[in-house]
């Protein structure tokens, strides 16, 4: 009966070595998945960071110019954790809204209000008793969309954003 227990233990041996290989490639595979997975959030991550940036940096452009739909679509390349992104900006002829501004809206005091009211008949913009009237004064506000895109063949990441803007533009200036 010797002999038999010794080829049993031989099976049972080689059953465990079977089972922990088993268990080592799945944790290996396992591993390898959550680490894909984490490399495509920091992808992900990145590339709306990027977005962002190209967006913030256009808006900055779009309040120094008088008339937003005279900026050029445009790629911005944007630095975000060690890797470059290339940023694919619109151009900017997705004005959706215009208000004229009241001048009771504005501030005299305020530098950038202070042009709206250019141009304009002095007794149309203050009333007798001093108070701002509600008369059109000399500026619209204009709401636009910004958007921005990546399509990144490096790593395969896409991304799109769509921003909006409210923007002051002398009232000469119309939505196209």
């Amino acid at each position: 009966m010797k002999p038999r227990q010794q080829g049993s233990t031989l099976l049972v041996s080689m059953i465990i070595l079977v089972a922990i290989t088993l268990l080592v490639v799945f944790s290996i595979r396992s591993g390898n998945t959550n680490l894909r997975i984490a490399g495509n959030t920091q992808v992900q991550t990145e590339t709306h960071q990027a977005i962002q940036q190209a967006i913030e940096q256009t808006l900055e452009e779009v309040v120094a110019v008088e008339n937003p739909s005279l900026m050029p679509a445009r790629t911005v390349d944007v630095s975000v954790g060690g890797a470059s992104y290339a940023v694919n900006v619109k151009a900017m002829n997705n004005c959706r809204l215009e208000l004229q501004v009241k001048n009771d809206e504005l501030n005299p005091d305020v530098a950038n209000d202070v042009a709206c009211f250019a141009g304009q008949d002095p007794d149309r913009a203050v009333l007798a008793n001093g108070t701002l009237s509600t008369f059109p004064s000399e500026c619209k506000t204009q709401h636009w969309e910004v958007q921005a895109s990546i399509d990144d063949a490096l790593t395969g990441a896409k991304a799109e954003q769509v921003q909006g803007i409210a923007v002051r533009v002398p009232s000469t200036v119309s939505c196209l």
